[in-house]
């Protein structure tokens, strides 16, 4: 078994010529022996496309290897594939011939051995749906402090507003938390010219100062904040593997909270 093994990586490897292929973790090697294409994800992977194409193309050709992020021992297989593929998102794709690579590789790559047209693709838009219950209800507490600093007596209005732009705060270090969990499993994940784990930290800052300044600034910084934290992130997690539909839901979730501060905005301008 193990000649047979050592036959098919020498053949595969050997006469394709993969530089490099030896330093790809063992779990890698050993399941191209039995498969020509390996899908390599997390546990958040969505790989409902990828699935459709590899069964149209390759059925019972390839095998899925799911590294859940919470392990370290995964955490280090993965940072091994970075190295010696330069993997930056999952889910990612190896077949015999060498590396793939992300989901739009995949596409290309089954495309030259068959229309993959016809494959029924996952709705983009179709958030996860625990990512969406949630997402929408992180808007409850902006809804519902936007309306009652309108309704409320005077001595509760200023708690009102106070409190919609303390969660305001909260929810834009909450952001910006997002990409230390991204650098945990990708060291090289960049924003623009920073480094994640520094660009984490400025949404946060920020909310804070903003909470230093009268109450009608405040609600407006935020409000332009929560603008300025959609548009860096849309433009630096494009091409990461998330949730389907999350970067839309983020638009839906951001107009929402811009929509309450200019509501407590509109307040403090008609007192």
């Amino acid at each position: 078994m193990a000649n047979e093994q050592a036959d098919k990586y020498g053949g595969v490897h050997g006469r394709s010529g993969i530089a490099g292929a030896e330093a790809w973790p063992a779990a890698i090697r050993e399941a191209l022996a039995n498969h020509e294409i390996v899908a390599i994800t997390s546990g958040l992977s969505d790989l409902r496309e990828a699935e459709a194409l590899l069964q149209a193309e390759r059925p019972e050709r390839w095998v899925r290897l799911e590294w859940g992020m919470g392990s370290a021992y995964n955490r280090e297989q993965f940072h091994a594939l970075q190295q010696a593929t330069g993997a930056a998102v999952l889910p990612f794709f190896i077949s015999r011939e060498g590396v793939i690579g992300g989901l739009p590789e995949l596409r290309e790559y089954l495309g030259h051995g068959g229309s993959h047209a016809a494959a029924p693709a996952a709705r983009s838009d179709a958030s996860a749906p625990a990512v969406t219950v949630l997402g929408y209800g992180g808007l409850i507490p902006f809804a519902f402090f936007g309306v009652a600093a309108w309704m409320a007596r005077p001595e509760w209005q200023a708690f009102a507003l106070e409190a919609l732009a303390l969660y305001g705060a909260v929810i834009l270090s909450f952001l910006g938390a997002i990409h230390w969990g991204i650098y945990l499993v990708d060291r090289q994940h960049r924003v623009g010219p920073l480094q994640a784990p520094v660009w984490a930290v400025v949404p946060s800052i920020l909310a804070w100062l903003a909470l230093l300044q009268p109450l009608q600034e405040s609600l407006m910084t935020l409000a332009v904040l929560f603008l300025g934290v959609l548009w860096v992130d849309r433009a630096s997690l494009r091409q990461r593997a998330l949730p389907p539909g999350y970067l839309g839901l983020r638009l839906v979730l951001t107009a929402g909270a811009m929509l309450a501060l200019a509501s407590g905005l509109a307040v403090t301008l008609l007192a």
